[in-house]
């Protein structure tokens, strides 16, 4: 299994200030890049807790591929406005892809995040190679994930699907770890629903970013 690659941040190099796509790899063509920089968030917008300090984002770019990505602080803003960089790091993955895992796109954020690939980088070069992933991965059923949602203390995820899908977005608030819970409630949608979904964990709601499932902090319930 192959991805492309792309990140977004915040760097002064090559010409260019502020937050902007600075790498991407040659199979992310203009139409997906624009929409990776649409959808990336910039500065202030990665909620953090003492639970959550990242946050994993997934949504379907123009080619008809996804793009699943991992933003997080990096250095401290060189601007001088206060606050610390975010960083996203971009892999995007086919049909084909989704369906070789499951359609559970934790399934690659997890085995991506043992091999580095997410991993922050302070000066990414400007043109990324695709990376190599793997396709084993234990899959567990719609049953299991349910049970795991109860322990992490959502006691009705019946009604969060029911929204998610009848296509109406769901803002959830939850102050621990945002990315299980996701992955237990993207587990239990059908794979037609994982096609047409998205999903931050730990990203200040915003127009310009239409995830169908925010996870938020309390204090934006």
């Amino acid at each position: 299994m192959w991805a492309e690659q792309a990140v977004f941040t915040s760097l002064l190099c090559r010409g260019r200030a502020g937050y902007h796509l600075v790498s991407r790899s040659r199979g992310v063509d203009e139409s997906d890049a624009q929409a990776l920089a649409r959808w990336a968030p910039s500065h202030g917008a990665l909620i953090l807790d003492a639970n959550n300090r990242t946050s994993v984002n997934f949504h379907p770019v123009p080619s008809g591929r996804f793009a699943l990505s991992r933003t997080c602080a990096g250095l401290p803003e060189y601007s001088g406005r206060g606050g610390h960089q975010l960083y996203t790091h971009f892999l995007i993955i086919d049909d084909a892809a989704l369906e070789s895992v499951g359609f559970h796109p934790f399934s690659i954020y997890r085995d991506a995040m043992a091999l580095g690939c997410l991993l922050y980088q302070l000066d990414p070069k400007e043109v990324l190679e695709p990376v190599r992933l793997s396709q084993l991965h234990p899959q567990r059923d719609a049953c299991s994930w349910a049970a795991r949602a109860g322990e992490l203390g959502l006691p009705k995820p019946r009604l969060v699907l029911d929204r998610l899908l009848s296509e109406q977005p769901v803002r959830l608030a939850y102050t621990g770890d945002r990315a299980a819970l996701a992955e237990c409630l993207i587990g239990m949608l059908p794979s037609q629903a994982v096609r047409r979904a998205s999903f931050a964990t730990s990203l200040e709601p915003s127009a310009v970013r239409p995830f169908a499932l925010s996870l938020v902090g309390a204090d934006l319930k």
